[in-house]
């Protein structure tokens, strides 16, 4: 099914043209009888007619034909990194004097796509590109396909929208190493926990002998010394037990700290560690609970993190902690990893919502620890300076003065985490 855009086939230049004519029709030619003005408003009459019938006899013949097919590019696509859409046009004629204009329409604002322009005939498919460049991460879903077939002397026009039912999946950039400790959320350190049913160490420990240990295990240097025999046994090993809880308080634009994360993640998994991560707009999702699993969830949830506020990124984080009680584990949590971007904290109102969101983890027992990956680029000017202010009057901010986030507001939240003793990597 196809819908159009528009009821009328007018533009601009036919409608002014039409207005000229009506102007001539009842001005100089009623009052005046004027045959040169009765000519010339005639004539445009009939070039606007002519276009219009034009356009709309072969718009509604292209309307009725399935003419396009969408082909996304594979996966592996990442922000700011140019995209190659391929288009396949079906075999159709465009006749002279007109051109067929096509834009493709995405469900989310953000990527502007140039239109293309094509005209002539071919008796076989022709493969059309767009290349186009991603703001952030996402699944940016093609609503459809908008085209608007103009004659070449903009007299007339007609257009409608071929439905679509693409996406472009655009993933953050992956980075090998995070660089990070390994904390665990549980009352049980993973350090702490002794494997009794696996014993794999160096045998250094020394028990008394059973006759089940065999002739070789027994110490007989001990055996002369005090007549008793005892029998070496290999040490008990330490394995890295553990329960990660971990939030990505993640923007459309925190594609790097998605990858940190993520990082981490694999991390964690190498080390085979529980572990369970929520994000910011993850509410109604399932969690994650290995790299693929998370690196899903970062890009399905980045259109509803856009519209986050303070209490969701409380909702999220208690749906991570729900989780955990419900579990049949029973896992009672006294830590959890939050991934926060430092361009973030250095906003003074973003800050103070994660600072709440830390404030509320703290009042029921559980110890915040902040991930941040670290601002590109820190600021120490203020903006309320005179001259810096007639400065901006005169002379555009580079682009590099326009990402740069206060390094005074981003050392005020360091301050603030270290005075209530909560870790901070960086």
């Amino acid at each position: 099914m196809r819908v159009a855009l528009g009821w009328l086939p007018l533009t601009p230049q036919s409608t002014a043209l039409l207005l000229l004519s009506l102007y001539l029709l009842t001005g100089p030619v009623q009052l005046s009888s004027d045959i040169v003005s009765a000519a010339l408003a005639l004539g445009l009459l009939a070039v606007v007619t002519l276009a219009i019938l034009f356009v709309v006899a072969q718009g509604v013949r292209l309307r009725t034909r399935p003419l396009f097919s969408v082909t996304p590019p594979s996966s592996g696509s990442h922000p700011d990194q140019s995209v190659r859409i391929i288009l396949t046009l079906a075999p159709v004629r465009i006749l002279p004097g007109s051109y067929l204009e096509c834009t493709l329409d995405f469900v989310h604002p953000g990527i502007t796509p140039h239109a293309l322009r094509i005209s002539g005939a071919s008796r076989f498919e022709r493969k059309l590109h767009l290349d186009l460049s991603f703001p952030h991460r996402g699944s940016w879903e093609i609503r459809g396909l908008l085209c608007t077939l103009r004659d070449s002397a903009g007299l007339a026009q007609i257009s409608w929208k071929i439905p679509l039912q693409n996406a472009i999946i655009i993933e953050p950039r992956s980075i090998s190493d995070s660089h990070l400790p390994i904390l665990s959320s549980t009352q049980r350190p993973g350090d702490l926990v002794t494997d009794t049913l696996n014993r794999q160490g160096d045998p250094f420990d020394i028990k008394p002998y059973h006759p089940s240990d065999g002739v070789k295990k027994i110490v007989w240097k001990a055996f002369a010394k005090s007549g008793e025999l005892l029998s070496r046994h290999p040490e008990a090993s330490m394995t890295p037990e553990g329960f990660v809880t971990i939030v990505v308080l993640a923007r459309p634009e925190d594609d790097n700290l998605c990858a940190k994360a993520t990082a981490y993640v694999r991390a964690l998994k190498e080390l085979k560690l529980d572990l369970l991560v929520g994000c910011e707009g993850s509410s109604n999702r399932e969690l994650a609970t290995d790299e693929t699993s998370c690196h899903e969830l970062l890009i399905d949830s980045v259109w509803d993190a856009a519209q986050s506020t303070p209490e969701l990124l409380i909702a999220d984080t208690q749906a991570v902690l729900d989780h955990c009680s419900q579990s049949s584990l029973q896992i009672t949590v006294r830590k959890m990893i939050l991934f926060v971007a430092g361009s973030r904290v250095a906003d003074p109102l973003q800050a103070r919502s994660i600072e709440a969101l830390a404030q509320w983890l703290a009042s029921r027992g559980i110890e915040p620890i902040f991930c941040l990956s670290e601002p590109e680029n820190l600021s120490t000017q203020t903006a309320g300076k005179l001259p810096q202010r007639i400065r901006a009057l005169f002379i555009a901010p580079s682009a590099a003065e326009v990402q740069a986030v206060s390094a005074l507001s981003y050392r005020t939240f360091l301050a603030n985490c270290l005075s209530k003793q909560w870790e901070v990597f960086v």
